[in-house]
């Protein structure tokens, strides 16, 4: 019977307008990528913060590296060590976020910062920077 036809068409989108598969792909695809963004910028403000708190924390009040002539700067969520007195030929150490969340020292990622494991990734970093500097 013609009758026998629900009213509703599960390939209807807005307005009841008929929606192609492409277009129903095409929205899958850009909810999942909304939602994997949202995820990134969430352990990036993540390790962000944690580099922030390290510098504050950490780094800035340090002692040793005081005496040792070392500066230290944090902008954009980068920390910058460097000793000045090395004249412009020893580079400095660049400590970055990475865009996946992951922090990256010299270069190299040290991996995705995680809150669980926030002391040995300090432990990690400080180990970094004695190395570098040959504390």
């Amino acid at each position: 019977m013609a009758g026998d036809k629900p009213d509703h068409d599960e390939r209807r989108g807005v307005n009841g307008i008929r929606m192609s598969e492409l277009d129903k792909v095409f929205g899958e695809l850009a909810q999942k990528r909304a939602h994997q963004d949202q995820e990134r910028r969430e352990r990036y403000k993540l390790a962000a913060d944690f580099l922030t708190e390290f510098f504050e924390a950490d780094v800035k009040p340090s002692q040793t590296l005081k005496n040792r002539g070392i500066e230290a700067h944090f902008a954009d969520n980068k920390l910058i060590l460097h000793k000045p007195q090395s004249g412009e030929y020893q580079e400095p150490l660049y400590v970055v976020v990475g865009e996946q969340g992951e922090i990256d020292i010299a270069g190299r990622s040290l991996g995705r910062y995680q809150p669980a494991e926030k002391l040995a990734k300090k432990r990690e970093l400080i180990g970094e920077i004695i190395s570098f500097f040959d504390l």
